[in-house]
């Protein structure tokens, strides 16, 4: 197999051979003659004194699709896509002539003057509407959009689909509202709700929103904490553990902390203090990173084990009022299935299981265990539950059927477990929690329907593709903080699913696409070492052909995935991954107005291409870096600061590079060359602190590269005698500014 880079290995010329591009020729071919003709346009549809027109400006032949061609040749479109395409002066005039205002008829059409004594201000139509007003509409349409865009986030949890719907609205100078609105929701959910909310602020903080917009929205919802009060009252305390999970994120510098100010005895010196307190306790950082309970409600397993820990208190605590309150706080009503078990388990292991049968009777009686909304029926049919409860099922039976289902095993830990799971089950009749037909008998194969029955039977049960896909994005985004190919060959081989490979390789492009170059090129590179290695020939041909089935759907959230996608394809072509007859096998399996045969057949014509092979190998403009080109790039970007001295433009240049985790070595490297020239080091301190003001450097980077060159003072001062000194007042004067943390 061809390992990427070997370009001298293949023909310069043309990558495709005669064959086979005649071959994707007759293969395209025939798969447009299957598309069905479009149907013609009745004559009675157009008038016999009318001739039937295409829209102003459309080209004809193009059914009302304008190309970039006929935009090129239509002059009377504004070249930056403004204007109606109406011609200047409504079709008269030009220059040295009059216009065909002065040569009208008559008043009409005329300007209004305001300055005429007969001038009318409820007359005048004409006027555009202020700057003001638009503005306040944008900003009215902007809020409304964010406030849906939210509402579907807690819903799906699909935190990729939340940033590119927010970045779709084209609006970077309101990020500010987006945050305040987040924030402002989040107010009134729940817990988990409030570490979604979180999270989502630390995802789009620089890729989205700019950090400056970021700190904006704080600030406006400090402002406006008076107003929040009245609808929250513990709004304080939620605001300052919001601001300070952020600090710990990297999100705010700490010196926001600082600004917060507010006469004695108001909201924001109260917001201050708490902020304060919360930063400067013992192991603070782990604290807030687990401030709204590790996102229980929004994470399978967080959920479980806050509700084992909720159990476990309740059994020193004997507080069933204080589990209520957590119960409603995970707002998890579809899990409360999961409660009944292990309260079930518990008791069974407890020298008494009547506080636990306590406990579910007032949850049962109170309705916090909320009923199911269908009851599944035998053969798969479903029904509501009627207001009688007939038929009725709560999430009390489903958390007795998998203690039964699971009793067997539980008994060879706990030989007493039978005895107390049948004196629950009577507990649970009189007390009206489950019917009086329930047995409690473990469900088996034959009974179809009953959830649970797969579990006995004697096959074991297949890996699913839903968690195949869930541990293949998890392997993919680890691939993109470590770079290390070898660690995803041998987390796909202990999956052991070799059937289910083309879902890895469809989300492992479908990632890169989203992201930047460096990502491109890392799947694009990893590909050939997985296949046939790991990945089966066979897979990764049909992980292609969904992407290519798939890739109209794809477009809405990437504008740019079809470019990508042949990129992708050819890259794979190239690099012998795929063969390169793929592309006329694949025709047959997709649309034929589908964009994916325009895929296809783009990527034919790149391939057929001279120097193809050197074209797609640079395809994503050498995306991964070594260490070594990185810290030539910086040490260039550092010289190019200090002979220009533009802050902008170093900021930009760093931004360009795309390697957040790496900033610490720009800062060592700025730190140590200010050493070298004792009279640049103001100007390099200056850039240091703009970089962490502007949120480019985050305080974690930015400590460790205070903290790798005080690591190696001793070295540095063998060259330079004043190195301790230095870099002591410097520390100081960071920490006192509040852009290097204390």
């Amino acid at each position: 197999m061809r390992k990427p880079g070997n370009a001298a290995d293949r023909p310069a010329p043309s990558f495709l051979t005669q064959e086979q591009r005649e071959a994707l020729d007759a293969a395209l071919s025939k798969k447009r003659a299957e598309q069905p003709a479009p149907p013609p346009v009745p004559a009675a549809a157009v008038g016999d004194d009318e001739v039937a027109k295409p829209q102003l400006g459309k080209n004809p032949h193009s059914e009302g699709v304008k190309t970039k061609r006929d935009l090129a040749h239509d002059h009377h479109l504004n070249r930056k896509g403004k204007g109606t395409g109406r011609t200047k002066k409504a079709g008269a005039g030009g220059k040295y002539t009059w216009g065909a205002q002065m040569l009208a008829d008559g008043d009409e059409g005329a300007a209004v003057d305001p300055n005429d004594p007969n001038y009318d201000s409820g007359d005048d139509s004409s006027r555009a509407v202020s700057f003001h007003e638009e503005r306040t509409t944008q900003i009215a349409m902007f809020k409304k959009a964010v406030a849906m865009l939210l509402e579907e986030y807690y819903n799906s949890g699909d935190i990729n689909e939340a940033a590119v719907s927010l970045q779709e609205l084209d609006h970077p100078e309101f990020g500010h509202y987006a945050v305040k609105r987040a924030l402002a929701a989040a107010f009134d959910k729940h817990a988990w709700e409030r570490e979604m909310t979180s999270v989502l602020l630390s995802t789009l903080y620089n890729e989205v929103i700019a950090p400056e917009q970021v700190r904006k929205g704080f600030t406006a919802a400090i402002e406006g904490l008076d107003d929040f009060k009245l609808d929250v009252p513990d709004v304080v305390d939620q605001l300052a553990t919001f601001i300070c999970r952020a600090v710990v994120d990297d999100v705010l510098p700490p010196s926001f902390v600082k600004r917060i100010d507010g006469p004695a005895g108001s909201l924001a010196a109260e917001l201050r203090h708490k902020c304060e307190l919360h930063l400067s306790a013992k192991h603070s950082a782990e604290r807030l990173a687990r401030c709204w309970g590790s996102g229980a409600g929004f994470k399978f397993d967080e959920t479980k084990d806050s509700i084992r820990s909720m159990l476990q208190e309740y059994a020193a605590s004997g507080d069933k009022e204080e589990v209520r309150r957590i119960l409603r706080d995970l707002a998890v009503p579809f899990f409360h299935h999961e409660f009944v078990k292990q309260a079930l388990l518990l008791g069974m292991d407890a020298p008494s299981q009547e506080p636990f049968l306590g406990l579910l009777g007032l949850l049962s009686e109170t309705a916090e265990a909320l009923p199911v909304l269908l009851w599944v029926l035998p053969g798969g049919a479903s029904q509501f539950c009627s207001a009688s409860g007939a038929p009725f099922a709560t999430y009390f039976p489903q958390g007795f059927q998998r203690v039964a289902d699971n009793l067997p095993d539980i008994s060879l830990d706990n030989p007493a477990a039978r005895e107390r799971f049948d004196a629950a089950i009577k507990a649970a009749r009189a007390g009206g929690w489950v019917e009086e037909g329930f047995t409690g008998a473990p469900t088996t194969p034959s009974t179809p329907g009953t959830p649970g029955a797969e579990l006995n039977g004697t096959a074991s049960t297949p890996f699913h593709p839903n968690a195949f896909k869930a541990s293949a994005l998890d392997i993919v985004r680890e691939y993109f903080d470590s770079g290390d190919a070898s660690e995803v060959a041998q987390r796909l081989a202990e999956l052991d699913e070799p059937g289910f490979h083309n879902i890895f390789v469809k989300h492992a492009v479908q990632l890169a696409m989203d992201r930047k170059d460096r990502e491109r090129e890392l799947v694009s590179a990893a590909l050939p070492d997985l296949v046939p290695r790991v990945i089966s020939d066979d897979q990764v041909a049909l992980g292609f052909t969904r992407l290519l089935a798939g890739i109209d759907d794809l477009a809405l959230d990437i504008p740019d995935a079809a470019r990508l996608l042949e990129l992708f394809l050819g890259r794979a072509i190239v690099d012998e991954v795929l063969p390169p007859r793929f592309l006329a096998e694949a025709v047959p399996h997709l649309e034929p107005d589908s964009l994916g045969l325009a895929v296809v057949q783009q990527t034919g014509t790149l391939l057929s291409a001279k120097h193809a092979a050197e074209r797609f190998d640079a395809c994503w403009h050498g995306g991964v870096a070594t260490i070594e080109a990185l810290r030539e790039q910086m040490a260039t970007l550092l010289d190019e600061y200090l002979a220009s001295g533009d802050l902008k433009e170093a900021e930009r240049c760093l931004q360009n590079l795309s390697v957040p985790h790496f900033h610490h070595d720009f800062v060592t490297r700025s730190l140590l060359t200010a050493m070298e020239r004792d009279g640049e080091a103001g100007k390099i301190l200056g850039l240091l602190k703009q970089l962490a003001d502007s949120g480019e450097v985050n305080q974690t980077q930015m400590a460790k590269g205070f903290a790798r060159v005080e690591a190696r003072l001793d070295d540095t001062a063998l060259d330079q005698p004043r190195a301790p000194e230095l870099f002591k007042q410097w520390k100081a004067e960071a920490q006192e500014q509040g852009w290097l943390a204390p």
